[in-house]
């Protein structure tokens, strides 16, 4: 029996172009071109030549489009695909109705371990991608959380701004141009302020609001341009969320710019918080398959970015030195209050102590989601059970912890504010990355990454041999920063 349009779009790109090798027919394009042809062979094939039933799809590791061969690039060298002496396949079945096909590939993860509970103290061949993780990789499926309000109310221009857009124009090609907009305001932010300790021309500041903003529309628009297309697939995922990883720098340029907090740990601190917390929204999602990106309807993802751009474009049109730096007293004064405890600190370190305290909050809710779900501590587990799956889940923050620790160590007055932020965003962010694919994957992520050391060990040399001259300390951080790249 041929099978129907819906259901061959229940199956993923990998899988629909492994039925039209079997048949001889042409692979490549987008997921609704496939499907078309498919269709097409369906209606013109006879009774003795029916269709290979969708169930008996093979699950190749090694395949002859880029799809899959692209899942060891995006990680850079440290994550390669592993390959088996012979291609695993899921067992082919007997024919059965075409209307089966999609509940038959689900009932084949059954075939793969979900290895996210085990613990691994180092990489080892762990950091390398096993047949079952490509499994896992091929068939994943986004899981976000629920909408804030603004979600909802914004929903309708990004769809209309999508439709707006040519049929050929990738989803990849979407994020990249989002991309592009953070990598033009940053480079222009380093060239006016180089190391976050001199405040940017206005314009400068402006440019930034607006990137931000035309970063996160196309960030929400390239899934939409993806289901539009029909071309939907795992390696969307991490190509967009790759990018969000390194974007995060770009927040932080801005941040510190107009803030002027360059060559103090307030730098360090807005830096290792915001990295950090990404970072645990991914930690999250691979514990729970449920990516959070909200603390309730009125406050996520989509809100602190747009107020970043808005606060952006408006403090762009005042005098941003006079005003962030005066005293806290001075600052309440109209408002008849004399500040307290905090009257001597200056109104942008009392902000970032508030960003500080929002971060923590942030991931106190986190950790509660992820340390009382239902596959960390379900009510069919025993105490000792829920116990390990806890101390297991904590200790896959180890790493990334450790990063932010040395970051402090580093003495700020002595090396390029810059330098440091490169170096530690490269390496916060490979982490991160590595998290995200394990996590579609369902493999081990090591409680010790390697790739780790030699950026703790560079901030132990510069801290502690008076030796080192500040050019060779900047010499250490700029070859740490091509290394990690």
């Amino acid at each position: 029996m041929a099978a129907s349009e819906e259901e061959y779009n229940a199956l993923t790109c990998v899988q629909l172009r492994a039925i039209c090798k079997e048949r001889g027919l042409v692979q490549k394009g987008v997921k609704k071109v496939i499907v078309d042809r498919l269709m097409k062979d369906d209606k013109a094939s006879t009774p003795a030549a029916a269709p290979t039933p969708p169930q008996a799809v093979h699950s190749s590791p090694q395949k002859e489009d880029n799809e899959e061969e692209d899942i060891g690039i995006i990680l850079g060298s440290p994550t390669k695909v592993l390959s088996s002496s012979s291609p695993v396949e899921t067992p082919v079945k007997s024919p059965a109705p075409a209307a089966s096909a999609s509940s038959s590939i689900d009932n084949n993860d059954q075939e793969f371990q979900d290895e996210t509970h085990t613990c691994h103290l180092f990489e080892g061949r762990s950091k390398y991608l096993s047949s079952s993780g490509l499994h896992f990789i091929a068939n994943h499926q986004y899981r976000p959380s629920e909408y804030t309000h603004l979600d909802n109310l914004l929903n309708p221009f990004w769809t209309y701004l999508t439709e707006c857009l040519p049929l050929w124009l990738a989803p990849n090609m979407v994020t990249t141009l989002g991309g592009m907009h953070c990598a033009l305001a940053y480079g222009v932010m380093w060239y006016y302020c180089p190391d976050f300790d001199t405040t940017p021309p206005d314009w400068v500041v402006m440019l930034a609001g607006y990137c931000a903003f035309a970063y996160y529309t196309l960030d929400c628009m390239d899934g939409k341009q993806a289901r539009r297309t029909g071309s939907s697939s795992p390696l969307g995922q991490l190509f967009d969320h790759g990018f969000d990883c390194i974007c995060t720098l770009f927040f932080v340029a801005t941040f510190s710019s107009y803030l002027e907090i360059g060559g103090t740990h307030w730098y360090n601190m807005l830096q290792t918080s915001l990295q950090f917390a990404f970072f645990m929204a991914q930690w999250e999602e691979y514990h729970t398959l449920v990516l959070p990106h909200n603390a309730g309807k009125w406050c996520g993802v989509t809100e602190v970015n747009y107020a970043s751009a808005l606060g952006a474009i408006c403090v762009s049109l005042i005098d941003r030195e006079a005003f962030f730096q005066k005293s806290m007293e001075d600052t309440l004064a109209p408002l008849g209050l004399t500040g307290g405890v905090v009257k001597d600190m200056e109104l942008r370190h009392f902000l970032l102590c508030g960003w500080g305290g929002m971060s923590l909050i942030l991931m106190g809710l986190s950790l509660k989601r992820t340390l009382c779900h239902p596959r960390i501590a379900g009510e069919d587990m025993d105490a000792s059970e829920i116990r390990f799956n806890r101390i297991n889940a904590l200790s896959k923050l180890a790493s990334p912890f450790l990063l932010c620790v040395a970051a402090f160590i580093v003495p700020p007055e002595f090396i390029r504010t810059r330098y440091l932020s490169v170096v530690l965003g490269c390496a916060l962010s490979l982490l991160t990355k590595k998290m995200i694919v394990f996590s579609m994957a369902k493999m081990p992520y090591a409680i010790i990454q390697t790739d780790v050391f030699p950026f703790i060990f560079a901030a132990i040399w510069i801290r502690y041999d008076t030796r080192l001259t500040k050019e060779g300390g900047d010499f250490v951080l700029g070859a740490l920063s091509i290394w990690y790249a």
